[in-house]
């Protein structure tokens, strides 16, 4: 068995013995050292006395895996080519959520590859994107790798930080490197501190200046290490923001990209600002089509069709799977803004802000959702009003079924425990479009617009209580009309606080969007729930017992806030960066990273 020293840097007895008892390699040697004076010293006079084939780190702030230096240990045997190796991280909060993973939009790059470590090194401080994490994520063949204490000797860091960042940087230059794409560490994030990120900006840069010179690396004019989404994070509280793009303000022409119907009455609301404001107004299902102002509510957007753009959430639950952290998979660092609805999406957000992708450029804030300020308006007012002398409506109390998936019947297990109740049942399926559902076909899924049609045709004439609302129709019309709301997993439930309306989740309905089907997850605490053999008692209970409508709205006051002003603050936001005109008082829901950025010393 390979023999493998772990160097443990300004790490205490206690933390090392919980750090490294658990791991399942057993040949380790285990070794002290402290930053300083003597640090670089220490530990090249260390590497050139062990015999270990191995070395390897462990810092304060960090949790291993079990398996950590067994794994990478087994990788470094298996990639002879590469004598310096590293292995994924997450990033974690102390109570052991974790609030990052590894960056998707390199997943698979690296397999079972070798690269010059000095150009991903380069590539990685040019960017501001730490791909390779730090000492503790990394383990070297000792024969192989010759640290240059001359080289050691021309730093004048005294931060421990950046001490431990230019050894890897002289550890990794001149070598050929590999990364097992495992995760096998976890970085604890630390409080944002503007002081101490300010200091140790300024400390890196001056002596990356020397690392340069001494490989050879010619001047930039923008420094290395941070992203340059977080350089926003570099000002203070108060500091106005650079307005106007490069090449002149944009025209006030505005396009905004709708998949679907849902996509598109959250995005209305917008629209009709905008209108007001004298806009030229266009709506598509075209992400392909450039824009000069692009407005974005999907996963996956393509602003980089637009000369401006803006990204929103479609629903309350969007990649409610991933939760804290959607922004791994939806990069909006490729916006130029974003918006989130409320205190809820702002905890999200300002937990995951330290990592450069969940970053727009010109910052995100809590303007709120679109849709709340239609919740009292006289145009609503007058559709329900119609729909409801359409429909005809038998009962006093209304129940309205709003799934997020029709499969499994899931609306014929609603129609036969409740239609003997003295309710109306208003059902409100999603709204499909033909290229969605064709997608869903094609990934195995149930085919939901069948089971829409099948359902319907199943039920509709035969119950005098139960009633369609069109899936083309807006949801907002249905919730203002009921009195309960019963869903799976669908933020409609969430949604229909906003009119102070109870929601009832069904948990053990199934959800197609895997394989095998998964039973619906709900990430709302304000939602009742229940199994769907208990679906009829739970919804007798609840109509039962008069719902506190103010008490609902009142929670729901932190998750939509600037209800009146969510659309006034969009447009003034919009033109005071694209246009370069307007006031800036919409400034005040910027919001900021809770933890220290992502950058090449952390």
């Amino acid at each position: 068995m390979k023999k493998v020293s772990v160097i443990c840097i300004d790490c205490g007895s206690e933390y090392i013995d919980d750090r490294l008892g658990n791991q399942t390699y057993s040949n380790l040697e285990v070794v002290e050292a402290v930053t300083g004076s003597e640090f670089y010293q220490d530990i090249t006079d260390y590497c050139e006395s062990t015999d270990s084939d191995y070395i390897t780190f462990l810092e304060p702030g960090q949790w291993l895996g079990p398996d950590k230096i067994k794994n990478m240990v087994e990788y470094a045997e298996k990639l002879t080519s590469a004598d310096v190796f590293f292995c994924n991280r997450n990033y974690g909060e102390y109570d052991g959520t974790v609030v990052a993973y590894p960056d998707r939009k390199y997943r698979n790059v690296f397999k079972d590859m070798i690269f010059e470590g000095s150009r991903v090194l380069y590539r990685c401080l040019s960017d501001g994107r730490n791909l390779l994490g730090n000492l503790t994520t990394m383990m070297f063949r000792r024969e192989q790798v010759l640290i240059s204490i001359e080289n050691l000797r021309q730093y004048a860091a005294d931060d421990p930080a950046i001490q431990k960042a230019l050894l890897l940087f002289e550890i990794l230059s001149d070598q050929v490197m590999g990364l097992l794409e495992q995760t096998l560490v976890c970085t604890f994030v630390q409080e944002f501190n503007l002081q101490e990120l300010k200091r140790q900006q300024d400390a890196f840069v001056r002596q990356l200046g020397v690392f340069a010179e001494l490989y050879g690396w010619g001047p930039r004019n923008a420094p290395y290490g941070m992203a340059s989404e977080h350089e926003d994070l570099l000002r203070e509280k108060d500091a106005k923001i650079k307005r106007g793009l490069k090449g002149g303000a944009v025209r006030k022409d505005i396009t905004f990209f709708a998949t679907d119907k849902g996509e598109y009455y959250n995005l209305l609301p917008i629209m009709k600002e905008a209108e007001a404001r004298g806009y030229q107004v266009r709506c598509t299902d075209d992400l392909g089509m450039k824009a000069e102002i692009g407005v974005y509510c999907q996963h996956q957007g393509m602003p980089q069709n637009s000369r401006f753009s803006v990204v929103l959430l479609h629903d309350m639950a969007q990649g409610h799977n991933r939760w804290p952290n959607i922004w791994e998979a939806e990069h909006w660092s490729d916006y130029d803004i974003g918006i989130v609805p409320g205190e809820n999406w702002k905890n999200r957000w300002e937990r995951c802000a330290f990592h450069y992708y969940a970053y727009p450029r010109y910052g995100c804030y809590m303007f709120g959702y679109p849709k709340s300020n239609e919740v009292y308006s006289a145009e609503l007012e007058r559709l329900v009003k119609e729909r409801k002398e359409t429909l005809g409506l038998k009962h006093e109390v209304s129940v309205l079924y709003a799934p997020s998936w029709e499969n499994d019947g899931k609306e014929e297990d609603f129609v036969r425990a409740l239609s003997s109740l003295p309710v109306n049942l208003i059902v409100k399926q999603a709204s499909w479009p033909e290229v969605f559902a064709k997608e869903a076909k094609k990934k195995g899924f149930e085919d939901v617009v069948a089971n829409i049609r099948e359902m319907r045709e199943l039920h509709e004439g035969k119950y005098d209580n139960l009633y369609y609302i069109e899936p083309e129709e807006s949801i907002m019309v249905a919730l203002k009309m009921c009195d309960l709301v019963v869903s799976d997993e669908s933020s409609v439930m969430v949604e229909g606080m906003m009119f102070g309306k109870p929601a009832l989740a069904v948990e053990d309905w199934l959800i197609p969007d895997t394989l095998p089907k998964r039973c619906a997850s709900i990430p709302y605490e304000e939602a009742y729930k229940c199994k769907k053999a208990g679906l009829r008692e739970a919804v007798e209970k609840l109509i039962g017992e008069a719902s506190d409508k103010e008490e609902i709205l009142r929670k729901s006051e932190n998750i939509f806030v600037n209800k009146e002003h969510v659309n006034r603050d969009i447009l003034d936001a919009i033109e005071y960066f694209a246009l370069g005109t307007g006031n800036d008082g919409f400034l005040k829901w910027k919001m900021s990273s809770r933890y220290m950025p992502v950058c090449m010393w952390s």
